[in-house]
């Protein structure tokens, strides 16, 4: 008899010593999941837990230990501490405690088979890598070495493994490394052989098989196609399951060309192939949904005696029916109807029947018609699920309604599989009621063998995180109806949970999730997840602390972030006025352990330039300190073009020129434009000797034969006007047109204005302006104009922002100092007459 929910979940409470809670007890303790997403803080030697679990004993050693979900995940969190300790520099765990777990993770999968998961392959491969660097492979020493034995089982439970396409790197990496060092011990090449011989564990004959499989699953059939062409027994029949290997493998990388050619050299090897093989090859294409080369597989000849197995039959019709192929369907239906040996042929059966005539009458006949034949399930919730899919895929759920009123009418109840479909399908169509409604039907029913729920359950997550609304109290209990069922939280809906974690302000909750599954998954699975964090972080509407607290749980759980993605973050604290954030974030990077992940030259003149704009002195000291202590950091032109902005805006301009403008003049790079403006602009603060350094900076610019453009010409205007030169101005605007060949405009009138100092004379400008220029002057009012309070003083809104991102005005080796230098002394030499 079937148990309720309510049944299991009870039991599941007793089992995990946990009190029972319903999900719609309104006496329920809290709306949050304090057991799945427990608060953590970060710390560097503080024991951690895996997927959830409250591992309180993981001192206790996995030597000897049962083969438990519970184990194995003690197992794989050793992994998790190894890859954390890389990224944050912390100590890992002791050797000995990596290689137990090590050990009895592959022991186990060996024990009771089960495909390794990705999380579980990159893991693995990150602790090889450990306990590799530090000499504990085949050193002897069984306690605290991997043995040889240990890695034949890494080999064997990797070629057993489904070669998914989201691993298949990490897991060809990992067999080439344990390969490579079972090799070493070999001392005669007869030892490699592809051996049919298999005793309790894996013999050394067998290790060039396991290692061929897992290079045809993991993208690399080319290598394991020479290798098993260069072995003796390449021509025994035990070895044509590996030949079948690599020809799966060679379609899956669209080696078309070279599988044909291989599968004629094994026709020409070991005759024509058998039934099982042909199987093989079909189901391959069929999953893929290649008609094509399945039906000149379906049509190469069989050994004597052999036909084509009926799994063969049922994959090519359906890969028939996806690729609307109905007439070349009928040969291989007509066979199916001869047999009834196949559990699978009902549902096929039916389906194409289905998709000639879908009215639900004729399918019940045909249903009936099936079963009194004798054919295995014709009657059942699984024949019915797969019409329910295809219709679902066509978009026509009012058929699908009717299925599944007709499985109702046969005694059949729509099981876990019909429900998500149903959920698939009302999540595409984006209809949140009905989603939820079937969710609920869902809940009632026991979780498919299959699994094939967890992928739409977390669908549902990320679409409801995803959503404007995200309906918390349904999210977290689809959340929970995933966990304690035993499945998993994928990237994309941690990554949704994330996101309304922040948004809730719940960053405990945040904290939690991370702290038991961002250290298990791949690099573009955390990419993912972290791109939540920095959207969430440099997003305007957030405030600064709320802000900054979700950037320290950033960078604690990503330390892999790069400059490049830390850049907008600091940005993003200069943009709302809290530079001192700004350059705590900047210090974060300076203080990384990976030369890599530390601030470039680009980074350092972003920083500078930002704190030029906020006008933040502290900050700018802060930071050209650790640029002076900067080793691997040159300071360069782009750098100290920012150092003069931000001297300039701190109200330290002489600073600006002195070590800075003339250190970019004694430099191997040499000035850009902008040099010469950004040390105009200091110039103009710089008083009272801005007047003669600016016609010093003039001079020399006109010594190297640069143009004058108007934007530094009106930086010049700036620098006298900024020492109250009036009638030098005054001058220099009359002849702007002769000088440069352009000129004054409503900018030229207003950087006069804004630039001289005290209202009285801002008067005189404005003035004189009326007169000399008043359809300029006219045109400047219109820009409008904003009072400093403190001061009492006008000023026009303008924007003389400098670009200072600007080319080099010498190319590479044609700027030599010694020009700067001389024609420096030549301008500070006192002119002499006879």
């Amino acid at each position: 008899m079937k148990s309720s929910n309510l049944t299991r979940s009870v039991f599941r409470a007793i089992l995990s010593n946990k009190p029972y809670l319903a999900r719609d007890c309104q006496r329920r303790l809290g709306s949050r999941l304090p057991q799945h997403f427990p608060a953590y803080r970060y710390t560097v030697h503080q024991r951690r837990g895996f997927l959830g679990l409250n591992l309180g004993g993981a001192d206790k050693g996995l030597r000897g230990a049962r083969s438990t979900p519970t184990n194995v995940e003690l197992a794989l969190s050793k992994f998790v501490d190894v890859v954390r300790a890389r990224r944050t520099s912390s100590r890992f765990p002791p050797d000995e405690e990596i290689v137990d777990a090590f050990r009895f993770l592959f022991a186990t999968r060996i024990e009771s088979p089960r495909p390794l998961t990705r999380n579980e392959v990159f893991l693995a491969n990150e602790a090889f890598r450990h306990l590799q660097e530090r000499g504990h492979i085949l050193s002897g020493d069984e306690k605290t070495s991997l043995t040889e034995e240990d890695l034949e089982n890494v080999l064997l439970a990797l070629a057993s493994s489904s070669g998914r396409d989201r691993f298949r790197t990490d897991a060809r990496i990992l067999a080439t490394h344990v390969f490579d060092s079972l090799k070493e011990r070999f001392t005669a090449a007869e030892e490699l052989r592809v051996s049919s011989e298999h005793g309790k564990h894996p013999t050394r004959g067998s290790l060039l098989a396991s290692y061929i499989t897992v290079l045809a699953t993991t993208g690399s059939s080319h290598d394991a196609l020479e290798l098993l062409r260069q072995s003796p027994e390449r021509s025994e029949d035990h070895s044509l399951s590996l030949w079948m290997a690599i020809l799966k493998g060679l379609a899956k990388e669209g080696r078309m060309q070279e599988f044909w050619q291989v599968v004629e050299e094994v026709q020409s090897t070991f005759g024509p192939l058998d039934a099982m093989s042909q199987e093989t090859l079909v189901t391959l294409f069929a999953d893929h949904g290649e008609i094509h080369p399945l039906k000149k597989i379906l049509n190469l000849p069989l050994e004597d005696g052999q036909v084509p197995t009926s799994t063969s039959l049922v994959k090519a019709v359906d890969c028939a029916i996806t690729n609307g192929e109905l007439e070349w369907a009928s040969g291989p239906v007509k066979l199916l109807r001869e047999r009834v040996d196949s559990g699978d042929m009902a549902g096929t059966l039916l389906l194409w029947h289905f998709v000639r005539d879908s009215d639900v009458a004729h399918i019940r006949g045909k249903i009936e018609q099936l079963a009194d034949s004798g054919v295995t399930d014709a009657l059942s919730m699984k024949a019915l699920n797969r019409l329910i899919e295809y219709a679902y895929s066509q978009n026509k759920a009012d058929d699908a309604s009717k299925l599944i009123q007709l499985a109702g009418s046969l005694g059949l109840r729509p099981d876990a599989k019909t429900r998500s479909f149903q959920l698939a399908y009302q999540l595409k169509q984006g209809d949140r009621t009905a989603a939820a409604q079937t969710f609920e039907l869902l809940l009632r029913e026991d979780v498919p063998i299959d699994r094939s729920d967890v992928p739409v359950l977390n669908h549902y997550i990320s679409a409801l995180s995803f959503s404007g609304d995200h309906e918390y109290t349904r999210l977290m209990q689809v959340v929970d109806h995933l966990l304690e069922s035993g499945g998993d939280l994928e990237a994309e809906a941690i990554a949704g949970l994330c996101h309304v974690f922040l948004e809730k302000d719940e960053l405990d909750e945040a904290t939690g999730l991370l702290r038991h599954r961002v250290d298990s998954y791949p690099m573009d699975d955390r990419a993912r997840i972290a791109a939540v964090f920095r959207q969430f972080i440099v997003s305007p509407a957030v405030k600064d602390q709320r802000a900054f607290n979700a950037y320290e749980l950033f960078r604690h759980a990503f330390p892999e972030s790069t400059v490049e993605e830390r850049l907008p973050l600091m940005q993003s604290f200069f943009d709302r006025d809290r530079p001192d954030l700004a350059c705590l974030i900047f210090g974060h990077m300076r203080q990384q352990d990976d030369l890599q992940a530390r601030p470039t030259a680009q980074a350092y003149a972003r920083c500078f330039e930002a704190i030029a704009k906020c006008k933040d002195i502290d900050g700018l000291q802060m930071i050209y300190n650790m640029l002076k202590l900067d080793l691997e950091v040159e300071q360069t032109t782009r750098i100290h073009n920012a150092l003069m902005a931000a001297y300039t805006e701190c109200q330290q301009p002489f600073v600006a020129i002195i070590d800075h403008f003339w250190k970019i003049m004694d430099s191997r790079e040499g000035p850009t434009l902008s040099s010469f403006m950004l040390a105009l602009r200091a110039c103009e603060k710089w008083i009272p000797q801005g007047g003669h350094q600016a016609r010093h900076i003039m001079a020399l610019m006109q010594s190297f034969d640069l143009i004058i453009t108007k934007e530094v010409y009106e930086c010049y205007i700036g620098a006298l006007a900024g020492q109250s030169e009036f009638e030098n101005v005054v001058e220099l605007i009359d002849q702007m047109e002769n000088d440069i060949g352009e000129p004054p405009d409503a900018i030229t009138i207003g950087t006069f204005y804004n630039a001289i100092p005290w209202q009285f004379r801002k008067d005189e400008v404005e003035k004189w302006a009326k007169k000399a220029y008043p359809e300029l002057w006219a045109e400047l009012e219109s820009y409008g104009d904003e009072i400093d309070e403190e001061w009492e003083i006008r000023y026009f809104k303008l924007d003389r922002s400098i670009d200072i991102d600007d080319e080099l005005l010498f190319g590479p080796g044609d700027y030599h100092p010694v020009i700067a230098q001389e024609t420096q002394i030549m301008l500070e030499t006192p002119v002499t007459t006879n």
